[in-house]
């Protein structure tokens, strides 16, 4: 294969190989280097008294971690009934990234 052909299509590669969202939240909008966002999934528009978070960790799409189900947040905060639910995302490099479940409620 001709050298000045190789040299582009190695690089392409490479960059695609390790430039790829290995460890990604999932959700919303993603950036290739950095990645934060806040969506709103829920809402009634009432007031509430509670609030729980809870994330879920990845590192490099290979390991993770935590617990942020619904249920496991209104057992540990004592909400029983939800009034708003919003997730959080953030992401560095492909490398780590988390997902973080917000609700808010009332007993």
């Amino acid at each position: 294969m001709n050298r000045v052909l190789f040299f582009p299509i190695l690089v392409v590669t490479f960059l695609g190989l390790f430039l790829s969202d290995c460890a990604s939240p999932g959700f919303g909008p993603k950036g290739m280097i950095y990645t934060k966002t806040k969506i709103g999934i829920f809402g009634t528009g009432e007031s509430s008294k509670r609030r729980a978070t809870s994330c879920v960790h990845s590192v490099l799409g290979l390991f993770s971690f935590g617990e942020a189900s619904l249920e496991f947040l209104k057992s540990r905060s004592k909400i029983q009934n939800v009034t708003e639910t919003n997730w959080t995302t953030f992401a560095i490099l492909g490398i780590y990234a988390n997902l973080c479940v917000e609700i808010s409620g009332n007993e």
